[in-house]
């Protein structure tokens, strides 16, 4: 390379300078260092993968009544907002206007608890009188079996092996040997499945209650937690990636929430539909299984089956003619849910086509079960709706440059004319 004056000179490049391609340079370097990085804690994931997985189920651990708490609150609110948009909204201050968040969270609560109340009073004393008739029946069942061994015990006997009888004596006598031994093994493992049991028990009554209280903390104090939770987006994530952050966030609000909504206003169409034909047809616990299948509906397309199946037995109870054309109403009912009410109401709320739901909710069970198959549909409909304003932010881009493009050709001809 050519020197003046001993300095370097710096030769123009057929694309750009040398300091033109420093920064595209950096940002390579950049990126390589990156991705050694993830790769190198991608590396120490797999090694210690035990240590790793011990280490998240721990912060699971520690995090999920948080976590619980936020679904619970998000859940509530849904009920709360509309409740604040009716409880005396010309009230800017004063008592009426400090008393709108307690009073309207209150009052989600004790709808929550009504509701949950009437299902229970509707189906658990059926359900209880149809579990009496099952036992009775299977009483039945053992006493006749108990007549057949005492009749047939002699012939049973004479039917079976000579040795797989000495072997059910041995083990029997086996048996007895080890119970009169002392060996307090087998009630030291049932003692220790009961308090494990217990503890589990009581560690999942008190990490809900706290879950609770937190959901409380965060609906009565819900605007100081959003300016808070703009301020660290604000102060962690560059301007531009905030700004998509926040639409990101608003989109999965909106889906979520009409998903829920829908999902609820489904649930009380399918249950309805079932408790009433049901009554036109003169089926048994009417109510009970209409209240039960639309209790279930909340898990979408397959969660009816569940309470159908609660209803089949209920009524197998009382007539199992009648069970089976329950069975072929459901399926009716069914079809008509799955191709016209589901679609149309839990679809049309989020803004999905009718084979978009069914994908969602048959892809999100197969990877993560119930919840999979719950939030399948609203997490399908984020992404669907950000993926489309994307492409269409792109296009107005395209359209923007093209015509860009355009404006300074038939500059340059008219330049070149003149």
């Amino acid at each position: 390379m050519a020197r003046s004056h001993g300095r370097i000179r710096r030769w123009n490049m057929p694309n750009g300078t040398m300091d033109d391609k420093q920064p595209s340079v950096r940002r390579s370097a950049t990126l390589l260092a990156l991705a050694a990085f993830f790769a190198f804690l991608a590396a120490l994931g797999v090694m210690y993968s035990l240590q790793v997985l011990a280490a998240v189920g721990a912060v699971w651990a520690a995090f999920s009544p948080l976590v619980l708490g936020c679904v619970i609150a998000f859940l509530v609110n849904l009920i709360m907002g509309r409740l604040e948009r009716v409880y005396f909204p010309s009230a800017k201050a004063g008592p009426l206007a400090a008393s709108r968040r307690p009073v309207c969270l209150a009052a989600s609560f004790a709808i929550i608890a009504i509701v949950i109340a009437v299902i229970v009073n509707l189906v658990l004393p059926e359900m209880k009188a149809s579990a009496g008739i099952i036992q009775q029946g299977a009483v039945l069942v053992l006493e006749d079996f108990y007549q057949w061994a005492q009749d047939d015990l002699d012939m049973l006997l004479a039917s079976l092996d000579t040795t797989a009888v000495e072997n059910i004596e041995h083990s029997f006598a086996d048996f007895m040997a080890t119970l009169s031994s002392g060996d307090s093994s087998s009630l030291m493992n049932m003692v220790k499945s009961v308090f494990s049991t217990a503890t589990s028990i009581a560690h999942n009554v008190f990490s809900f209650i706290v879950a609770l209280v937190f959901s409380l903390y965060i609906l009565l104090d819900k605007d100081r937690v959003f300016r808070g939770l703009d301020t660290f987006v604000e102060m962690t994530v560059p301007a531009r990636f905030a700004v998509t952050l926040r639409h990101a966030g608003h989109v999965a609000n909106q889906a979520f929430s009409r998903f829920i909504t829908g999902q609820c206003i489904e649930a009380v169409i399918l249950g309805t539909l079932c408790a009433v034909g049901m009554a036109v047809f003169g089926m048994p616990y009417a109510v009970a299984v209409g209240a039960c299948v639309g209790l279930t509906a909340l898990v979408p397309v397959f969660g009816a089956w569940l309470g159908g199946a609660i209803g089949f037995l209920m009524i197998l109870t009382v007539d199992p003619m009648q069970a089976v054309w329950f069975v072929v109403f459901l399926v009716v009912l069914q079809q008509l849910e799955s191709h016209l009410i589901y679609p149309n109401v839990v679809g049309a709320s989020v803004g999905l086509p009718g084979i978009w739901v069914f994908a969602a909710v048959l892809v999100g069970g197969a990877l993560f079960g119930v919840v999979g198959m719950f939030l399948g549909v609203p997490t399908v409909a984020t992404l669907r709706t950000l993926a489309i304003d994307r492409a269409a932010e792109v296009r107005a881009r395209r359209k923007e440059l093209a015509a860009k493009q355009a404006a300074e050709e038939a500059e340059a001809r008219e330049t070149s004319g003149a």
